[in-house]
């Protein structure tokens, strides 16, 4: 069959050495089957930064984008089926049309499978609400690398009997097997949401009232860096977007110290811009931290200034009210990457002084592995590699350790 070249926005790029692109659940089952030995990579809609989906030239690469299937198991109670290669942009469409809401809105919902989302258990704005992708699941259906096909999870909201099996596949980044279906659980539409915009010339004390806001039960607290915002309104500012369900009392905006504008839903395309710009300008790496809300601000002030004492151009953003911040740092040549290098073992230190966590939503794959390795504490590779032992036996799925 032939082989083309593979890439995701990491900037990583593979050649493998066989392609193939299922039409159906059960011709991917009869392919995997004749290749007992043979090393699997899984991928779709390529729009992770992590390379979690960039194939090795040794590795067969399945392109599970045309296994899309969209039903409802339940329309009453907002239960529906899907496949691993529906788009996010497919999956919101079809359940607006049937009176419901799906949460899980990526910044590249056009291109990012449900697939590709529960292998990282991606997020996004409405997370701080509703929890990431992970939270919707009921029931998914597995492919093991002999084919094997077994269901994890139950049809019922609630299933206490024995462990919660499910969840380790969720976030397992095509490491364990192939997630090719999933039973999801809908939420009612969106009520009608004040967005406000709240600006500051100072990002630390910006970053600081993220709990004050938080007691006004927000569905979206976003934020970005003056220099962040370069990619998109290109505003001297730094801002945090908030949604919330009631307007804010007139008392709280004239006594705030911030500046603070009601905005039109329209006023988010100011955040997003920025993850789609950014891709034309450097190569970049995506730090994609995560930290409890109470150290998020000195822990990205921490961060910020390792990196502005080795001399990298970087930005911050990302989902506020999560904790969850995306700091993107970009390279001018070689010599930067390999200063990032030496430079990433301390980056990493200050992110676990503080609670933190290296990805809050979009994985380890091959750029953040060897970083994952060492911070992962040897309960944590024990668990890993039993399930991986019992899993995928011959090691033809991709491996974290």
């Amino acid at each position: 069959m032939a082989t083309f070249d593979v890439a995701d926005y990491s900037g990583l790029r593979g050649t493998p050495c066989e392609f193939y692109s299922p039409p159906t659940i059960d011709s991917l089952e009869k392919f995997v089957r004749k290749r007992p030995h043979v090393s699997f990579r899984i991928g779709a809609g390529l729009t992770g930064v992590s390379g979690g989906a960039v194939p090795l030239s040794e590795e067969c690469y399945i392109d599970v984008s045309q296994l899309t299937r969209i039903e409802w198991y339940d329309q009453k109670s907002g239960i529906i089926q899907c496949e691993c290669g529906t788009t996010m942009k497919e999956l919101q469409v079809f359940v607006r049309n049937g009176g419901w809401e799906f949460p899980i809105i990526p910044g590249s919902s056009e291109r990012a499978t449900l697939g590709g989302m529960l292998a990282c258990n991606g997020g996004g704005p409405l997370s701080l609400k509703y929890g990431k992708i992970g939270n919707a699941v009921l029931e998914l259906e597995i492919m093991t690398a002999s084919g094997e096909r077994f269901l994890v999870g139950g049809k019922s909201n609630k299933v206490s009997q024995g462990i919660m099996d499910k969840s380790i596949w969720i976030g397992s980044e095509g490491t364990l097997g192939i997630i090719v279906s999933a039973l999801l659980r809908c939420i009612p539409k969106l009520p009608d949401l004040h967005y406000y915009r709240i600006a500051s010339d100072d990002l630390s004390t910006l970053m600081q009232s993220v709990p004050q806001w938080l007691q006004y039960d927000p569905y979206v607290l976003e934020l970005a860096s003056e220099d962040a915002l370069k990619f998109s309104s290109k505003s001297t500012e730094n801002v945090i977007w908030a949604a919330f369900s009631k307007p804010l009392n007139t008392d709280i905006l004239a006594s705030s110290e911030f500046r603070i504008t009601s905005e039109a839903p329209s006023t988010m395309e100011e955040r997003f811009q920025i993850g789609h710009n950014l891709q034309n300008y450097k190569p970049f790496v995506d730090l994609d931290v995560s930290f409890p809300v109470k150290h998020a601000a000195m822990g990205v002030a921490n961060l910020s200034k390792l990196l502005m004492d080795g001399s990298f151009e970087h930005i911050v953003f990302g989902h506020a009210g999560d904790g969850n911040y995306h700091i993107h740092a970009f390279f001018n040549g070689a010599k930067e990457r390999e200063t990032w290098e030496v430079v990433q073992t301390e980056f990493d230190q200050v992110v676990l002084d503080f609670d933190g966590s290296i990805s809050g939503e979009h994985g380890i794959g091959r750029v953040h592995r060897d970083r994952y390795r060492k911070c992962a504490s040897k309960w944590q590779k024990n668990v890993y590699k039993s399930l991986k032992k019992s899993l995928d036996p011959e090691n033809q799925f991709p491996s974290l350790f």
